[in-house]
């Protein structure tokens, strides 16, 4: 949960909920849709994506951005 400003598209996150997204890729050791579920030795990577809630709305950029600066 955070704020999001619309001026640079910027989050800008006020805590963890814990709450996260399946991306439902295959190749991703954290998702459902995992391929190698039963194998000791994986080489796929761990992604975790959270859901991130936007609590407010500001119309202007973030005041540490560097991508509003230019």
């Amino acid at each position: 949960v955070g704020d999001f400003y619309r001026g640079c598209q910027h989050f800008h996150g006020r805590y963890y909920t814990g709450k996260v997204v399946d991306c439902m890729s295959p190749t991703c050791k954290t998702s459902a849709h995992h391929r190698h579920k039963t194998s000791r030795h994986c080489l796929c990577i761990a992604v975790s994506t959270e859901l991130r809630r936007v609590q407010n709305l500001i119309h202007t950029p973030f005041e540490g951005c560097a991508y509003a600066r230019y």
